[in-house]
């Protein structure tokens, strides 16, 4: 109890401390921002006085519930000027406090410390130098509505945030310090990455926070936390890039985690080999492809209905596997990708081809970039796509795995373009010609060919489904 006490008695004169020089700072023309930042580091530190001093639940939380009211009260009355901006103030402060907080009682409730240092070290450190980091070499900013966030602030986060919670595991759970550095960074990183208005000092030291208990009670799905910080570390610079948009970059995340989640390592590998094979299809020939990418519906950065068009069919065949424990199911989740890649290997290298695209339903010209037409570039394109995620196959399947998936990845790019001619709507342009695209200059176009209702990112569904499916049949022996 001595101890305590005098826990609270240090822990008083450290805050104030900190406050106090902070205004000395400010008054001696220090600028606030770096007064205001320089606060939330040092003020970070006070979780190791408390994990020293204090054992009691209800002692610990009397430092941080008292600036909960404290710093309310100086949000709306100004009273402690170093914590606060001088133009578009903002409660931050009082998250802060909160997280402190409720940090505080999860960890000394469930008896594990760990979980409010990993939180609020990572906000201290992470969240207060990416910011002077991001003001002073920022360069990069993020597209709208995160124009405010640079991508080197960001990667400031993930270095210091997760060098800090990699310190807090390496004292007390050494064996999970990496993994804890990894996704702790990451998570901090796409929790600063989102949150506006002060509103990170709650999401960041929350998510980590939560990180860390997922550790630390199942260390075993620390494969699920490597894969969600995986999916961020590979997203948040493609959206930065523009390949994704908003909504994209929330799918896709959603994705990566449940396809990790139901298949396991080899279906979260899948569907990385075709984001970046994909990716990297798309940039060969940017320029050279505009007028093509005018004709199809989409335009500009993919979202969540080309996210889930692309990779819908395999989570429904990687939750068939978790359910029936067959593994024949998760090669069709390679299979599914392998005829994804095929398919926009196909289109998008196909679309740089000297010799125009021929319907592949009489063999009739067709203008660049209209689904249903093949060139002999596009073919060959699309089989090396196929057999690229096909490899994945071969650990666990051997050749006959990877043949199987490369087959049916191609089979499922062929049956891309003939539903791609046969059925999907095609648009008459005013000045002659055929578009995907239902409008244009907010005018609806008449519907010359194909089935309304049938549009590129319904056949990006299909045939992928059906490509997986029967992969799996074949690769089981049900067929």
């Amino acid at each position: 109890m001595v101890t305590e006490l005098l826990g609270i008695g240090l822990s008083f004169a450290l805050v104030f401390a900190i406050l106090g020089l902070a205004g000395f700072l400010k008054n001696r023309g220090v600028g606030g921002e770096v007064c205001r930042k320089m606060v939330h580091i040092l003020l970070g530190n006070w979780i190791i006085l408390a994990v020293l001093f204090f054992r009691s639940l209800h002692l610990v939380l009397i430092v941080p519930g008292c600036f909960v009211a404290l710093n309310y009260l100086s949000y709306r009355k100004g009273t402690f000027g170093g914590i606060e901006r001088e133009e578009g103030n903002t409660p931050g402060a009082v998250w802060y406090a909160v997280s402190l907080f409720l940090l505080c009682l999860a960890g000394w409730s469930l008896d594990q410390p760990l979980i409010a240092a990993a939180g609020i070290l990572a906000m201290g450190y992470g969240d207060g130098l990416a910011a002077l980091i991001g003001i002073r070499w920022g360069r990069r900013p993020f597209p709208t509505p995160y124009s405010g966030k640079t991508l080197e602030g960001s990667f400031a986060v993930l270095i210091f945030a997760g060098a800090s919670v990699g310190i807090v595991f390496a004292v007390f759970a050494p064996h999970l310090a990496i993994v804890a550095a990894i996704s702790g960074g990451a998570v901090a990183m796409a929790a600063e990455l989102y949150s506006s208005g002060g509103l990170d000092n709650l999401t960041l030291p929350l998510s980590v926070g939560g990180v860390a208990a997922l550790l630390v009670f199942f260390p075993e799905q620390a494969g699920l936390a490597l894969a969600l910080a995986a999916t961020l570390l590979i997203l948040i610079p493609a959206f930065h890039a523009g390949s994704l948009a908003l909504s994209g970059l929330h799918s896709a995340t959603l994705v990566g985690v449940s396809l990790y989640a139901l298949g396991g390592w080899v279906s979260f590998l899948a569907l990385g080999a075709f984001f970046f094979l994909g990716s990297l299809a798309s940039r060969i020939g940017k320029s050279r492809k505009i007028s093509a990418y005018a004709l199809h519906k989409r335009v500009g950065s993919r979202g969540a209905v080309q996210v889930f068009a692309n990779a819908g069919p395999a989570i429904c065949l990687a939750a068939i596997y978790a359910f029936s424990g067959r593994d024949a199911f998760l090669l069709g989740v390679i299979a599914s990708f392998s005829a994804a890649a095929a398919d926009t290997f196909a289109s998008e290298i196909g679309m740089l081809s000297k010799s125009d695209p021929v319907s592949i339903f009489g063999f009739r010209k067709l203008a660049r970039g209209l689904s249903g037409g093949v060139t002999f570039l596009g073919l060959l394109a699309g089989t090396v796509g196929a057999g690229a995620v096909a490899l994945l196959a071969l650990p666990a399947f051997g050749w006959r795995g990877f043949l199987i998936a490369a087959v049916f990845g191609l089979a499922g790019c062929l049956l891309d373009s003939l539903l791609g001619a046969a059925l999907q709507a095609k648009y008459a342009l005013p000045g002659g010609g055929l578009t995907e695209r239902p409008a244009q200059d907010g005018q609806s176009l008449p519907l010359l060919k194909g089935v309304g209702w049938v549009n590129n990112d319904l056949v990006n569904f299909v045939c992928p489904l059906i490509s997986g499916v029967l992969a799996s049949l074949i690769a089981g022996g049900l067929l």
